[in-house]
């Protein structure tokens, strides 16, 4: 029989030998790292489902074989400093060197010049570079002179470096690329993750919800979300909004729109979108589907936002009664009573279980006998494989089991839903959730999930549950 170490490198290989082969049969070539410039068709080919589950072995197999074959020494003392790595992505992308390195060019840029135009002290934007052009985040292609890949240029807002540099407050705002998750998660969530092992840790913990990492490191006492709309976090809090925008941008186009029907509801489905910030996610619901109504609900603040959003993608839709915003606390009792669907995205994880089961409650509260509960959340996979006693569940029990010795998680490939866990765990008193947690959730407050959606290329998986 053959070894691990002989069964992960013959899943490498069969499994790049599959997308190279897919590729050419779509007139295509794999996105090649060290060009910055590959078109939207070539990334488009990692969309394609018969490549995106090649690449998802070969990048499970290939990440086993490092820890495999690796020392252990070196595993432990890496990964204990790879804060030192966000660290530097933190620097790098506030400090719009990606705006400088795009207006370069490919030839790239000396640190010299980037130091004139961000006014940095240039041996420290190669010391923060450098290891990240060594994880394959931009490239050194000379010494002391960098340029970007297809990696890092996600990074580029796609603004002019002064701009950006004159008005920072305003940086995020219609950018692109996903730099305003960047620093969300390299500013808040880096601070407050440092205070993780003080409250994780501590023995007398009363289960305050205001008690948090990030309460400890930024010396507040309320909430992450009256936290952002404190004046002195104004930044911030657009931040967040756009923040927000960008995670629905890391699933493929069209992901929300896989799995439930939304196509086939009838005409003037009144859609409820609980939480739901500025709109992201009905935004491209609505697009697709003309017919259906939507209320978006959320704090004051982000409903003025929110409106600001919609003006700019869909601007007849406010006009034309298609979308109303409306500000709505989530623990209070839910105004809308005749909602044919409630929609959750990316609310549950933010709260404890106390305050999650206060939400769900409220909705069961004001739904009808007829009324859907979209739940879309990362759900925790058990590393060992499912729990095979909800297979009964269309969805809930994934059909198949990844190839040995693969994890049945696939390893590192399935590792966001357990960095959003600890991310939760740091801002908020928040978590992810296994399957069986969210059932037994749903189900005290009035809930029965009755089929699960996974989207072909994102790890946002969607619950649909119907009333008790």
């Amino acid at each position: 029989m053959a070894s691990n170490l002989i069964q992960l490198c013959d899943l490498i290989s069969a499994s790049v030998r599959v997308v190279d082969a897919r590729c050419k049969a779509l007139s295509g070539t794999y996105p090649d790292l060290n060009n910055a410039a590959n078109t939207p068709e070539d990334e488009g080919l990692l969309q394609d489902a018969a490549v995106s589950r090649a690449t998802s072995v070969a990048l499970a197999a290939a990440s086993q074989l490092i820890a495999s074959m690796q020392y252990p020494s070196r595993t432990i003392i890496d990964t204990s400093l790879g804060c030192l790595i966000s660290a530097a992505l933190g620097v790098a992308t506030e400090s719009s060197i990606a705006e400088i390195l795009r207006e370069a060019g490919p030839q790239g840029c000396h640190i010299n010049d980037i130091a004139k135009a961000n006014h940095m002290d240039p041996v420290k934007i190669a010391r923060v570079l450098r290891p990240l052009a060594t994880q394959h985040i931009f490239r050194e292609v000379s010494p002391n002179v960098f340029a970007h890949n297809r990696i890092s240029v996600l990074l580029d807002t796609g603004k002019s470096s002064a701009e950006v540099l004159a008005r920072p407050e305003d940086k995020y705002y219609g950018a692109k690329g996903y730099s305003a998750l960047v620093r969300l998660n390299t500013e808040e969530t880096f601070k407050a993750a440092a205070y993780i092992q003080d409250v994780v840790l501590d023995s007398t913990d009363t289960g305050d919800e205001l008690d948090t990492p990030l309460n400890r490191a930024f010396g507040t006492h309320t909430d992450l979300f009256a936290w952002y709309e404190k004046p002195e976090n104004e930044t911030r809090f657009k931040r967040f909004g756009m923040a927000m925008d960008v995670t629905r941008r890391t699933s493929p186009p069209g992901a929300i729109l896989q799995g439930f029907k939304w196509s086939s509801l009838p005409q003037n489905t009144l859609i409820v979108d609980v939480g739901g910030g500025v709109g992201s996610t009905s935004l491209e619901i609505a697009q697709a589907n003309s017919h259906l109504v939507f209320v978006i609900q959320d704090r004051p603040a982000v409903v003025r936002e929110g409106e600001k959003h919609w003006e700019k993608h869909i601007p007849d839709a406010l006009t034309a009664g298609r979308v109303s915003f409306q500000a709505h606390n989530f623990f209070e009792p839910q105004p809308v009573n005749n909602a044919d669907i409630f929609i959750l995205r990316f609310i549950c994880h933010d709260w404890s279980d106390s305050y999650t089961l206060r939400i769900l409650q409220r909705l069961r509260a004001a739904a009808q006998s007829t009324t859907k509960l979209i739940v879309l959340e990362r759900v925790i996979r058990f590393v060992c494989g499912e729990d095979e006693s909800y297979k009964h569940i269309p969805g809930a029990v994934p059909a198949d089991r990844p190839p040995e010795p693969l994890l049945a998680n696939m390893g590192t490939v399935g590792m966001a839903p357990y960095l959003a866990d600890m991310q939760m765990m740091a801002l908020l008193r928040g978590c992810e959730r296994t399957f069986p947690h969210y059932w037994s959730l749903l189900r005290e407050a009035g809930w029965e999930i009755e089929e699960v959606y996974h989207p072909v290329g994102t790890l946002m998986d969607q619950l649909i549950a119907k009333p008790v």
